[in-house]
Formats: structure tokens, sequence, C-alpha cells
């Protein structure tokens, strides 16, 4: 049996209407993922001082752009629209920046709050 867990942000909650003219509410979702390590490399040829010396530099002057101190970032991943009843049922109270964990298992969703 395959299982992929997801770490989910809420983006926004908004009420919406569906076609049937029912209340819902359209949730959007973003996946929370670890920012790979950055990788520097320096020209074999430049002395080991130096290179050193640039990969320092490089680092710092990535660490002050915006967004780049940061060790997660977001990708948008995931929309539900969805009834009040339904929403009861996977337990969800969401609200902006609230964490979930999403398990994927067997054709099913489950939500867990983080």
């Amino acid at each position: 049996m395959i299982s992929s867990r997801i770490r989910l942000k809420v983006q926004s909650v908004k009420s919406v209407k569906d076609l049937e003219g029912r209340e819902c509410f359209q949730i959007e979702f973003a996946e929370v993922r670890q920012r790979p390590p950055v990788m520097m490399v320096t020209n074999p040829e430049v002395p080991d001082e130096i290179g050193q010396m640039v990969v320092q530099v490089t680092k710092s002057f990535q660490n002050m752009m915006p967004g780049m101190g940061s060790k997660e970032y977001e990708l948008a991943k995931l929309t539900l629209i969805l009834t009040g009843d339904e929403l009861e049922s996977f337990k969800l109270r969401p609200y902006p920046n609230q964490l979930y964990e999403l398990t994927i298992s067997d054709g099913t969703l489950s939500f867990a709050e983080v």
C-alpha cells in the first residue's frame, strides 16, 4: 500500500455558491516544503582562501535578499470546495496560515491539524 504525507498551509478561505446554489467554502492550500541546501562551488584554479571568502560573501548577500533566509517555501497544491457538512466530515476548521498534514492512502484523504 502506497501512502503519502504532505504538509499543507491554508492560503485562503472564501464563501462561494456551488452550481446548485448551496453555500460552500473554497479552501486554497499550499504545500510547505523544505528548501534544499544551497551548494556553492568555486573555480578550482582560484586559491582556497579566496574561494572561501567568495562563498562567505555570497551567502551573506543571499541571506539579505527577501525570502532567501527562510528554510521553507510554499507551492500551490490543492483547492477544495466543500459544503458545511463535507467540511465537518473532514474535521476541518480552516483559517489562513493554519497547518495540516494531508495523508493520502489507499484512495482516501485524511487531514490532521499540525
